[in-house]
């Protein structure tokens, strides 16, 4: 178990309840959507009260090293097409549209739960540049067996990646088991059906993200987009980094920046304070 999962399993309430089953099962029932009003955000957001419970307190940073950067991303690249891989709730995406002047958002997001409170969002925002594809981002289109995280909802998983994973991952940690089918898209694909080239992506896929790259060829031979991203697979960095990306280590998180040749001095100010992935062992 490392250190995070330590921390979770003697400190945290709700990791523990997510761990017991009975007492789980309990909250699952008692469970519900509220809206969410964070003073980060533009809109109010759908979520679960008890499930997404840390997220309603907005005084608890959520991933503060990758909040920060984004909103540097924002203030200094000013991105008009922005791409939320593993939308979850869509807390990026707003956090970046409330920072930006966005011409266009596509949120993937391939959990039917999560896919159900986007829309509810997206709806009551009444922003039409804002687009959900309810898929999951991989290296081809049609569908995959998929593991639904019921307890928090952030850590579903490709069911063939789930097998792969590291034993003290959290999605291994939760214990999930309910699989379910769904959609798979590529980056690739969603360009050639009329998707605006992102300027920005954050990906957080659980370890899917050499798929995703594997998917996104074309996008990437484009010279852009900036990735900010979930990594835990070397493939991923050494995929990147064979496109000429610069990757950086954003916090101790397995949070990364992956930034083209062409926005490298533009982005000085930002790299400056992060830790520059060289060759070697993959930390």
């Amino acid at each position: 178990m490392n250190l995070l999962s330590k921390i979770r399993s003697r400190f945290h309430p709700l990791w523990k309840i997510r761990r017991t089953p009975w007492l789980f099962s309990i909250f699952k029932l008692l469970d519900f959507a509220v809206w969410m009003r964070s003073s980060s955000l533009g809109v109010p957001m759908r979520v679960l009260w008890f499930r997404d419970m840390s997220w309603l307190f907005d005084s608890i940073p959520k991933e503060p090293e990758l909040n920060r950067l984004m909103e540097q991303l924002c203030e200094t690249f000013q991105p008009k097409v922005f791409w939320d891989v593993g939308a979850n709730i869509g807390w990026f995406t707003w956090l970046v549209n409330s920072r930006t002047e966005l011409q266009e958002a596509v949120l993937f997001e391939p959990l039917p739960q999560n896919a159900k409170l986007l829309r509810q969002t997206i709806n009551r925002s009444g922003y039409n540049h804002i687009k959900l594809i309810e898929a999951a981002v991989a290296d081809h289109s049609g569908q995959v067996s998929f593991l639904a995280d019921e307890q928090s909802g952030a850590t579903s998983q490709i069911t063939e990646i789930f097998a792969t994973s590291g034993e003290t991952s959290i999605a291994h940690t939760y214990g999930i088991s309910k699989e379910i089918m769904v959609r798979t898209t590529t980056m690739d694909e969603e360009l050639a059906n009329g998707a605006a080239v992102p300027d920005l992506i954050k990906m957080d896929i659980e370890e899917a993200e050499v798929l995703a790259l594997k998917g996104a060829e074309n996008l990437l031979s484009l010279g852009k987009p900036l990735i900010a991203f979930e990594c835990h697979r070397t493939e991923a960095i050494e995929m990147l980094r064979a496109r000429n990306y610069s990757v950086y280590r954003v916090d101790d998180h397995n949070n990364y920046l992956a930034v083209p040749p062409k926005m490298m001095e533009q982005a000085k100010r930002i790299t400056s304070t992060l830790e520059k992935i060289e060759n070697g062992p993959f930390r």
